[in-house]
């Protein structure tokens, strides 16, 4: 199938938010403290208010509803910059020139506080405090079995330390919003993967009531797990000028803001403990990690409680104990990117698990089977699995890839061969409450088409069209007859985030629930309009008929008929995923309903003189339930493992004396055309997923897996051992130094 929204944005005629003109629009350019940590004492405007074009200066003073949640991010600094970068004031102007220019006549008096910027820093004795409760954000335990008598029953133990950076989402679209007053309320432009929650901060920040403000999603262009954050910042530091000038409000960050201010990839210091027998068992793993969450918690709690559920890995052991913490620093704020607390996780366990095989002496494959979950194992949460597919992912990797054989080296241009496989819980989980669903509805219009309204939100993922796919399928109409409706919270439903590769699973089968709903109403007016009892009604195929064939009614045919018999017709539903738990007194639960299983190895050659590592070749299998589109799901897979690349070796926002070194695309290197080897996408369908449609997520898993694939085949070619991320040429460099 072609993507429907796919012309518009090669032709260039989708409009982004950057390309809505407005008559009367105002720019914001936010006013940024330039210290780790400072207190505010003095804002002098006056030089900027009198600037050619200036409308106004805004500071939290002017922000007339709430500024923040607890220890979190508020829209703008009051008394206290808790990180470089963070908005102090805001310029309003008539151009965006002038509004730049202006910004940078504001005079701010500050003074300096301590900070701290690493982990070990924030967790020192006398550390000072970026909140006034501590720099432990929150924590999260996880226990099961008795971890001392799992290593006494071991034959060896190790411990190792992991370490993974600080990365951007690195949209090819900056974020940006425009933010229009009307009748008394607000008219928000503004993309992002959760639109509704962007709906909700404005109207705090406002001190507006939520329907009293209407968000529209214009095309996005990108987001991977970005576009929350940050984009609820920006459109709230609008809505307060908006507000005040009376005028549409708007600003686009400039790539260098994004890297300044806007969210980043939390990084992880992780410490195992394994023990593990001679026969290859694995008997016991301790995990203690440490988030940094930068300034203020924004979407940490979610990130790291999925890191810690996940942390032991796709293993079958009976005592585990994770202990996982979120740390406050004075650095700008983490989010969840692409993976949402996976990627981390599952590079430092798939390194011990690979460093466990060697040192055993036994294959990387042999050593993952003896110990993958199989279906009645419990996980790490004591919850008992039903549906494994990771041996069918192995299975396959092993027949296609051969994950114990790798290239041939040639002189100063040495080859190695790794692997990886991961389990990843599906949606939001435990963490996201007793349910998580979507709603949908189906309107049916009198030529036959329909229209569907759905709170999926379109980051260039392919969402749309799974959707109007599934309702294609399920009504038996052309494609071309279903269209989806623009998102607008003044027409669509609220069905959560689009995150946590959840948008298919709920929306879809909420989709495919309103179908039915639909299909049910239509039956009872042809049924009326033809004499026909509507239980021997079916719809088979975009005909409604009868066993005995003496009724063949054509969708279109009956689309006029329920049209005669009422004004509008329409199928709604509600949708959800099993209710999932978390017993926080023992420290186990319920923590997903589903979960997804992938397999990957990777192949890389490695410049022994300079460092410098080609992807030779890569080949991800990934269990997905039923397909709806394939090149679709071959796309997310082979777009993750490139995400994944950059991952492992190159993108990084190092942070020196509490700034970053960083500031564009000349400095934060992602991967280009060039860099990326032959990757080979493989969607496996050894089971349909828990849920109506079978089917499975697959953009987040897609990127955790690699990593562990790339950074184990470098250890495999040069006989070291890259315990953290990136792997930049300098890093292995200095790692084949100490092998010397």
């Amino acid at each position: 199938m072609i993507r429907k929204d796919a012309f518009s944005k090669v032709t260039g005629q989708a409009k982004y938010v950057d390309d809505l003109r407005l008559p009367g629009t105002l720019y914001v350019q936010a006013v940024r403290c330039p210290h780790p940590h400072a207190r505010i004492m003095k804002i002098d405007a006056d030089k900027a208010k009198a600037a050619s074009g200036v409308v106004c200066v805004l500071t939290a003073a002017d922000v007339r509803g709430v500024l923040a949640g607890p220890n979190d991010k508020p829209v703008l600094a009051a008394d206290e910059a808790k990180h470089p970068g963070e908005g102090v004031a805001l310029v309003v102007a008539e151009t965006r020139a002038k509004a730049v220019a202006a910004a940078k006549l504001v005079r701010i008096e500050y003074e300096s506080l301590a900070s701290v910027h690493t982990i070990e820093e924030s967790l020192a004795e006398e550390a000072p405090l970026v909140h006034k409760d501590g720099n432990i954000a929150f924590t999260h335990l996880i226990e099961k079995g008795d971890i001392d008598f799992g290593f006494a029953m071991a034959d060896l133990i190790i411990e190792r330390e992991y370490n993974t950076q600080r990365a951007m989402h690195g949209a090819i679209e900056p974020d940006g919003a425009l933010v229009v007053p009307e009748n008394k309320g607000l008219v928000v432009y503004c993309p992002g993967k959760d639109p509704f929650a962007t709906r909700k901060a404005v109207a705090k920040a406002c001190g507006l009531s939520e329907n009293e403000v209407r968000l529209i999603q214009p095309a996005t262009g990108g987001a991977f797990g970005g576009k929350f954050v940050d984009v609820n910042l920006i459109a709230s530091r609008l809505a307060v000028a908006a507000l005040y000038t009376g005028r549409p409000c708007k600003t686009t960050w400039s790539r260098e803001e994004v890297l300044e201010e806007g969210s980043k990839r939390h990084p992880f210091t992780l410490k195992y403990r394994a023990g593990v027998r001679k026969d290859g068992k694995i008997c016991a793993m301790d995990i203690l990690g440490y988030a940094d969450a930068g300034a203020y918690i924004t979407s940490s709690r979610g990130v790291v409680w999925r890191a810690a559920v996940e942390a032991a890995g796709p293993y079958n052991i009976e005592n585990v104990r994770v202990r996982m913490h979120a740390v406050f620093t004075n650095n700008v704020c983490s989010d969840g990117v692409r993976g949402f607390g996976s990627p981390q996780v599952d590079f430092a366990s798939e390194s011990l698990i690979n460093e466990l095989a060697e040192i055993l002496g036994m294959s990387p494959l042999e050593f993952r089977r003896k110990n993958i979950l199989r279906d009645g194992n419990k996980t790490a949460t004591s919850q008992t699995l039903e549906e494994v597919n990771l041996s069918e992912c192995l299975d396959k990797l092993e027949e296609v890839f051969h994950p114990d054989e790798k290239p041939a080296s040639s002189q100063g241009k040495l080859c190695g061969r790794g692997m990886s496989c991961i389990f990843r819980g599906e949606a939001r989980g435990a963490a996201a409450g007793s349910e998580d669903g979507s709603i949908v509805e189906i309107n049916l219009n009198r030529d036959g088409g329909v229209d569907i309204s759905c709170g999926i939100a379109e980051m260039g993922q392919g969402g749309y069209n799974a959707v109007m796919q599934i309702v294609s399928g399920a009504l038996g109409v052309p494609i071309e007859d279903v269209r989806m409706v623009s998102f607008d919270t003044d027409h669509v439903p609220d069905g959560g985030p689009t995150t946590g590769s959840r948008g298919t699973i709920t929306f879809g089968n909420a989709a495919f629930a309103a179908c039915k709903d639909l299909v049910c109403k239509m039956k009872l007016a042809v049924s009326a309009a033809k004499g026909v009892s509507p239980e021997k009604l079916e719809l088979i195929d975009g005909v409604f008929c009868t066993a005995a064939g003496d009724t063949k009614i054509s969708f279109k045919e009956a689309a006029i008929i329920c049209r005669g018999h009422t004004a509008g017709l329409s199928g709604r539903a509600y949708w959800s995923l099993p209710e999932t738990n978390w017993d926080f007194e023992n420290n186990k639960g319920y923590t997903y309903s589903s979960y997804n299983y992938a397999a990957c190895g990777a192949d890389v050659e490695v410049d022994s003189a300079t460092g410098k590592v080609k992807l030779l070749g890569l080949v991800a299998v990934h269990d997905v339930g039923r397909i709806i589109n394939e090149e679709e799901i071959k796309g997310q897979i082979t777009g993750g493992a490139c995400m994944a690349l950059g991952l492992s070796l190159m993108e990084d926002v190092p942070i020196e004396d509490g700034l970053p070194t960083v500031h564009n695309f000349d400095g934060y290197h992602i991967p280009s055309a060039k860099d990326i080897g032959n990757i080979q996408a493989i969607p496996l369908t050894p089971r349909p997923g828990a849920n109506p449609l079978g089917v499975k997520g697959i953009g987040e898993p897609s990127t955790a897996v690699a990593a562990p694939a790339i950074i184990s085949a470098i250890n495999n070619a040069l006989g070291i051992k890259i315990r953290s991320l990136p792997a930049t040429p300098e890093k292995i460099l200095k790692a084949m130094e100490g092998r010397q």
